[in-house]
This record gives structure tokens, sequence and C-alpha cells, in this order.
């Protein structure tokens, strides 16, 4: 059976650690020698290739054990705590000095990212639905309001009910950051934009980054001394920087450029996309991690001159899940492993901070231990949703898998299902015959087609 492997990758901001998650479960590794610390299943035995099974930290107890997958992690600036949502609604706040939970939380909606405020009293999460909340930490079991940003006039003067709903998108939000001095949350939508608002004040607005063409996925605050950068990936094939504050973009760097890859069909419904983020704590260096792309960009930020250069193609051993660098400088990435029979793929790959030499001895633990079997592989690419496709995006991954299961029975000829379902969101435009096609018609007036 194969393993499940590390959808999550999450770097301590003071100690050397990685947190992985994993389906629903969580585990703490070294990076300094690639030990498991702590983990809330306890590990399997397999072949260990001379390693033995290393005793952790503590051990799975009743009150901590996950119901549903790992969405998103956090943690707050000193360490202390670490804020886990997972798609059954339920945000989990743990000690990482025990790795045990302190409490829970039941969202609204299920959440798309978190961030702690600077001091760790507050987490700010993002929903499915477009609502940013702020929420203390230390209150369990709280049910948030339902409330509109509209309505909220102080995002400070009512904390009492544990959470605060200050700003809102009109699609769904998928990510968010909190500026260097706490003043401003950043968040980004389906609809393309990227939004600037005060903190905690969020119906405030300072200003928006426009420019994405598709949806935005991943923001972050770039290295350096001023913090007035923003970088932004989406689905448009695209990397662009900001100068946040005025809502200025700097630079597109082109993707497909980059990747050696020919420009997208004029009629394709999607792109190539950026997955996230991972920024070196050592160095200038950002690793994007592309969407089902089995190739790392790492590039090189230059504050000086507000420019991204493409500093190293890294290639990896299948389709990535997340890359993140350790305080050391060491890149830590996550892949879907092969179902090809026969061929073997490490779950966990780590590279050196000089060179991006492998580093086979940090991840033999991770890769021998650190994970469980299951009867199959799930999906754990879910940009699918955030894609605006005129045929249902359920039934266009349906078809894909029907390819693929094809391909791997040996069709590699075999065609994508032709069955497809009309979303009940998209615009429906009438049909024409062939005799009236060459002729404009009144069905296919500019109203009518707006409409």
């Amino acid at each position: 059976m194969p393993l499940l492997p590390f959808s999550h990758i999450i770097r301590h901001p003071s100690k050397d650690i990685v947190v992985l998650s994993f389906g629903e479960h969580l585990q703490a590794v070294d990076t300094k020698n690639g030990v498991i610390l702590a983990s809330t299943i306890a590990l399997e035995e397999r072949e260990a290739n001379g390693l033995e099974v290393q005793p952790l930290t503590n051990t799975p107890d009743e009150a901590q054990n996950n119901k549903a997958r790992v969405q998103v992690m956090a943690f707050s600036p000193d360490g202390a705590f670490l804020a886990t949502a997972a798609d059954d609604k339920i945000m989990k706040i743990w000690d990482t000095e025990s790795w045990k939970v302190l409490g829970t939380r039941t969202l609204v909606r299920r959440s798309n990212a978190l961030h702690f405020n600077n001091s760790g009293s507050h987490v700010v999460t993002a929903d499915k639905f477009g609502d940013i909340y702020n929420m203390i930490r230390d209150i369990p079991d709280v049910v948030a309001p339902v409330k509109t940003a509209e309505t909220t006039e102080d995002a400070e003067g009512d904390e009492d009910e544990g959470e605060q709903p200050i700003l809102g998108h009109v699609s769904m939000a998928t990510d968010l950051v909190l500026t260097p001095d706490n003043k401003y949350v950043i968040t980004s939508d389906r609809d393309e934009h990227i939004r600037v608002s005060q903190y905690p004040k969020g119906h405030n607005i300072v200003t928006y980054c426009l420019g994405h063409t598709s949806f935005v996925t991943t923001i972050r605050i770039l290295p350096g001394t001023s913090h007035k950068y923003l970088i932004s990936g989406a689905g448009d094939a695209t990397i662009r920087v900001w100068e946040y504050m005025q809502g200025r973009e700097v630079q597109t760097f082109n993707i497909r450029e980059a990747l050696g890859m020919p420009p997208a069909e004029a009629d394709a419904e999607d792109d190539v996309t950026v997955f996230s983020f991972a920024i070196c704590p050592t160095k200038s260096h950002i690793a994007a991690v592309i969407e089902k792309e089995s190739r790392l960009l790492i590039l090189q930020w230059n504050e000086a001159e507000a420019k991204l250069e493409l500093f190293k193609i890294l290639e990896l051993e299948g389709k990535p899940l997340s890359a993140e660098y350790d305080r050391s400088g060491n890149l830590w990435t996550s892949v879907v492993p092969s179902e090809e029979e026969g061929k073997s793929t490490s779950l966990i790959s780590v590279y050196d901070n000089s060179n991006y030499a492998i580093q086979e001895d940090l991840a033999k633990y991770v890769n021998t231990f650190g994970s469980r079997t299951v009867e199959t592989l799930p999906d754990l690419i879910f940009t699918e949703e955030l894609r605006k496709h005129t045929t249902d995006w359920r039934e266009l991954k349906k078809a894909r898998e029907e390819k693929e299961a094809a391909r791997l029975a040996g069709d590699p000829d075999a065609p994508l299902s032709k069955k497809r379902r009309k979303n009940k969101n998209s615009r429906k435009i009438p049909e024409q015959s062939s005799a009236a096609s060459s002729e404009p018609s009144a069905a296919a007036s500019p109203d009518v087609a707006m409409e």
C-alpha cells in the first residue's frame, strides 16, 4: 500500500524544527538530524534500513486525535503556539513544547489561511466564503458569530465574543498576511484581487493590487529592510511583485518563459498555477512551487532593484505539494509519490543551503517512519475549485482521472471522457444554427451575452 504524502511543511520561527502534515496528522521533525520529535500517531514498524524507531517526546492521546485533513498551519511569532485548521472547520491551538492541544474552536466555514498577530494573542483566518476573522487565541470551543464587515464598526471593541469579522471579499478568500508592523492585513481572493486593509479595522481599505488575470493563490511579504514589497502567485502563469501600500505592480515574472514552455492556447480554460512560496531566512531566495510541475523555481530577490531573477530550476522526484526552508536555509520539499509499479519516490527531500545538493541523511527518518499507509492516494491538489470553468470542475477532474487510469493501464492515447455538465453559475450562451452562424442574431446581442 502507498504511503500518504505530506501536504504541508512549516518552519518553526525560533527552533530547528519543521512541522509536517499528512492527512489529519502532524509530525515535528528536528532539522539538524532529521529525528522525529513528536507525532500525533504512533510510528509504524517498517523496513528500517538500519534505523531505529525514534522515541517521541509525546504519544497520541484521545484528546488530540484529529478527525479531518489539516488544511492550513501557522506558528505564533515566538513559536510557542501552532494553529492548525482542518476541513471539518475545527481550529486547534497546540503547545509547541509539549505538542499537546490547548484548545479547539469551531469555525463558521473552512479556513484557507491562518496568521498570528505580532503578540500571538490573536489568530486571523480567511475562509472559503471570503470572510476574514480576528480571533482571540485563548478562548476554546467558540462558534464565530455570523456578522458582516459592514456591521462591525470597531474590531477591537467587542472581543468578549472571541472573534470579530474584520473584512469580507465577494468571492473565496485564498490567502492572507499581516505586515511586519501589524498595521495592515493583506488578503487575496478567487476574483484576481489583492486587498490592503487596516488591521484590525479591516473595513478601512487602503488600496488594491490589481493585475492578475486569474485567481490569486498565495501572497507573501518579501524579505529585506523595507518590508514594502509583496509577492503574489496566481493561476495565470505569473508571479508578480507589488509595492503594496501604493497598489503598484513593479514586476511581472513569466513562469512559462522561465520553464521554457510555449504560450498558453487562447481558449485554454486553465494555465500554469503557482501553488505556494517558501522564503529562505538566510539569503534572498524564494522557492516557487508550481502545481503539477515536477520542477521548482528558485528565485533571487534583489530588493535594491525591486526585481526577481531566476536562480535555479530544481528537478523534483514527483509533483510537488509543499516546500519550506528551515532556519539553516536548507530546503525541504514534499511530493506526491509515483504510482508506477517498481518506482520508489521519497516523500520528503532536503536540499542544502549552498548549491541545493540533496541531503539524504536529513530525510531518512521521515521517509522511513514518518507517514502512514493508505489503500489509495487521495487527490491533494485543490485548485480546481478556484478555476472558472465553463464545465463543472468535478467533471474535469473525473475526466483527467479516467485518462490517467487508462494511461497506467497501457492506453496512453485514451481520450478524455466526453461527459460534461454545465456549471450552474456559468453563463448560458444560446446555441446558433449553422445557417445563421454567419450573421448576428438577437439572441447573440451584447445585452443578452452579458446577462
